[in-house]
């Protein structure tokens, strides 16, 4: 099961109160989680997470959420699911990715200033969502970086393991894609997920910069996050389109939640996906079902009203929808 570590300051501030160890234990059962240890000098808390199936609670942000949905009985607005128009950036996706890690997600985030706590939740989600969701990085990897860098459009190709040179994270001095595999801890970690390919994904922008090596490392120049930034791109490359989007998805409502503006990108395949040839991310891949209110019944074995059913899961996030006997209901763009 998920373990993370979230701190109480940080947690009352996404909850927009004051909250004490006390409260925090007893809201735990609403995310499934449980307390293990509580540091009162640092205010840290390790909490262990019971729902392999939400991905979306295993961080700070999430947890937050959740508890503010229960306690205000409604969920938050995310206007940049059903905003229209077409993004000012995309990334050009080239042929033969299908073959290698066929699919990318993104998005911009602004206006939110970047504080030490905020950088190391993030990192940890990220670590979580793709070693935990994404199989240790094979299905799902997230890197990020420094916008303001960055000129676009940015592509996702294939080059030879010789051909691109950068400086990644962690060294001081440009290797080959090849010599990060071999030599690069990273590389050398996760270097079998692209065991047997002759050309390997790189993501570089309109002048050439270097942004990645996915899955493995993100280049040094911009792919290291400070704290104090406040311009940020959110990426997310893999092999199960539906599992990248909702990384993508869990990290756009994240950085929402702490106060960004979110802009979504157009990605530009020269392939169709389950999603189309251009899919504007983050996507909501939500659809609605229509739910009776005798089968509720039958399944809990006690009579309810459609108002009561309906209050109940606007609590947890979904969009509901009712009639007497019925229930249209649809999940919220962050769970899946």
């Amino acid at each position: 099961m998920p373990t993370i570590s979230i701190f109480q300051h940080d947690l009352s501030h996404l909850l927009g109160r004051k909250v004490n160890t006390t409260q925090i234990e007893e809201w735990m059962p609403l995310v499934k989680g449980e307390i293990k240890d509580v540091s009162q000098e640092s205010g840290e808390i390790r909490v262990e997470l019971q729902d392999t199936n939400r991905p979306d609670l295993w961080c700070v942000e999430g947890i937050a959420r959740q508890i503010r949905s229960v306690l205000q009985g409604s969920q938050a607005a995310y206007p940049y699911y059903t905003s229209r128009g077409h993004p000012k950036r995309r990334i050009q996706v080239l042929q033969g990715m299908e073959t290698v890690r066929p699919f990318v997600a993104a998005c911009a985030a602004s206006g939110y200033e970047m504080t030490e706590v905020a950088l190391e939740q993030c990192i940890q989600t990220q670590e979580k969502l793709a070693d935990t969701f994404g199989r240790k990085r094979e299905t799902v990897s997230i890197g990020l970086y420094r916008l303001a860098s960055i000129k676009f459009p940015v592509t996702y190709g294939l080059v030879k393991p010789q051909e691109a040179r950068f400086t990644p994270l962690g060294f001081d001095e440009k290797m080959t894609l090849q010599e990060i595999l071999t030599l690069h801890p990273k590389g050398m970690e996760y270097a079998g997920i692209l065991a047997g390919h002759d050309r390997l994904p790189l993501l570089w922008d309109a002048e050439g910069q270097v942004l990645s090596f996915p899955p493995i490392i993100n280049s040094r120049e911009l792919g290291e996050v400070k704290v104090g930034d406040t311009e940020l791109l959110v990426e997310v490359t893999g092999t199960d389109l539906t599992m990248v989007v909702l990384a993508l998805n869990i990290f756009a409502t994240n950085l929402a939640d702490r106060g960004a503006t979110i802009q979504p990108l157009d990605i530009v395949y020269p392939y169709d996906t389950p999603f189309g040839s251009t899919v504007k991310t983050p996507l909501d891949m939500g659809q609605s079902h229509r739910i009776s209110l005798h089968a509720i019944e039958q399944a809990l074995g006690m009579p309810l009203e459609a108002g009561t059913v309906s209050q109940t899961l606007t609590a947890y996030g979904y969009q509901v929808k009712t009639t007497r006997q019925s229930l249209s209901v649809r999940i919220p763009p962050y769970r899946n």
